[in-house]
This record gives C-alpha cells, structure tokens and sequence, in this order.
C-alpha cells in the first residue's frame, strides 16, 4: 500500500486534505484515483487507513478510516546518532540507514578534522531531512527521526545528559563495548574521516563518555556509523 506523511491528521474529524509534495507525489508520480486506498502516517508513530475522495490540481481530500499498526515496530530504546559530517552522498547514506535502523534522533556534527565547513552543512539540513522522510516511507516507519541542527562534537559532548549509555567510536585509545543494563536512551558518537585528535578524545571521556573501539578495527567513518548502530540494536533493542 502506498504511504504518505502528514502531520495534521485530525481523528476526531475523520478528514485530512494533502497538500505540496504530497500530493504531487499521490497525483504526478503515482497517479492515483479517487476511491484508493492509502496509509498515512504523521511521523509521531500513528499510521491511518485513509480513502482517496478528491485528487485535483490543487490537493487531495481524504476520508481517514482507522488506524493501523506500521509495518515496522519502533526500538524500545532511543538512539541518538552523531556523525561528523563527511563530503559527497557518503553521508546521504548514513542518513538513510540511520533511520532504517531505527534512530530517533541525528546529529550532523563538525570536529577539527572535519572536511565540510559549517555553513555549507548548515544548508544541507532541509535535503537530509527529505531523505529521512522517503526512507521512512521505505521501510515502514511511522515515527520520523529528528535530524538537529549542526553541532561542534566537543558542544555535544559537555552538554549530553548523563541518564544516557553513552558511546564516543574511536578507532583508538577505546576498549569494549561497555556491559549496561537495559538503557532507555543511548547517545553514539561517530567520528570524521581522519580520526579524532586527541583533545577531542579526551573532552569526551572527561565528560563520561565510554571510548569504544571495535575490536581494533579501522572503518570508513560511514561504515562505522552504521555498524555501531547495528550493534547497538542488537545488544540493547529488538535487532536480535
């Protein structure tokens, strides 16, 4: 069934209208027809049978007809991922696992060795969220991961709370993956391309964070980024 995102479903009136890219998509891209049947959900992890009752140039007027379960469950423990940005579509794609992986929340972040500066990943921002919502509709997601705006990896680390299990990749100076009780929120910190320097290491672990290294490994930092959520699921979510 196709699926569609709007924020403003309103259940109690058992009507939403699509509009903008929407309903380009519904009746440009698809060519849907009044009396279809679609799924939509508002990105907050509700998702609704609707009936196509109207598609003109204009909008689409729907009849919402119950909710539904999404296709995929979300984790019961909420990630947050933060990468140091990296150049090219490399980071399109972490973006797009990320939320395959079901991260709730993502951190483009800068470090000394960052290779992007900070105003051009400032206007990346709107383009990253566009992929998290197509991959969203991908893979069944009803809940959208929140991308934050760019952060210095040093601000991120002083200011996360520290209720979170929290994880700063290194491909150095790091040991285990730390054992921990079932954590409600984890905060996982992904590295440039040309490592971390030391002072960054150091303000991390300084701040609490556990210095993970995968068994000595050195990953491409998009590898890593996707690798260590992977691993995260399966040892503190439902990827098992």
């Amino acid at each position: 069934m196709r699926r569609f995102y709007s924020p403003e479903i309103n259940v109690d009136q058992n009507q939403l209208v699509l509009v903008g890219e929407e309903h380009h998509h519904a009746r440009n891209v698809l060519r849907l027809e009044a009396g279809e049947d679609i799924s939509v959900f508002d990105g907050l992890g509700r998702e609704f049978l609707c009936r196509i009752d109207k598609l003109d140039k204009k909008e689409a007027d729907l009849t919402v007809l119950r909710e539904i379960d999404p296709t995929a469950p979300e984790s019961p423990v909420e990630i947050t991922l933060a990468s140091v940005a990296i150049p090219g579509d490399k980071y399109d794609l972490v973006v797009q696992k990320a939320v395959e992986l079901g991260v709730v929340n993502f951190v483009p972040l800068t470090s000394a060795r960052c290779e992007l500066k900070l105003k051009d990943l400032g206007k990346k921002i709107d383009r990253w969220r566009r992929i998290a919502l197509d991959a969203s509709k991908q893979c069944g997601r009803a809940r959208l991961m929140t991308i934050q705006e760019v952060l210095d990896a040093r601000d991120l680390t002083a200011s996360t709370n520290n209720g979170h299990l929290r994880i700063f990749f290194s491909e150095r100076a790091g040991w285990k993956m730390p054992s921990s009780e079932q954590p409600k929120m984890i905060t996982a910190v992904i590295g440039p391309k040309g490592g971390w320097e030391d002072a960054e290491i150091e303000s991390a672990e300084a701040a609490g964070f556990n210095i993970v290294t995968l068994g000595g490994r050195i990953m491409r930092a998009e590898t890593a980024a996707i690798s260590l959520t992977a691993i995260l699921q399966n040892k503190f979510g439902d990827l098992n």
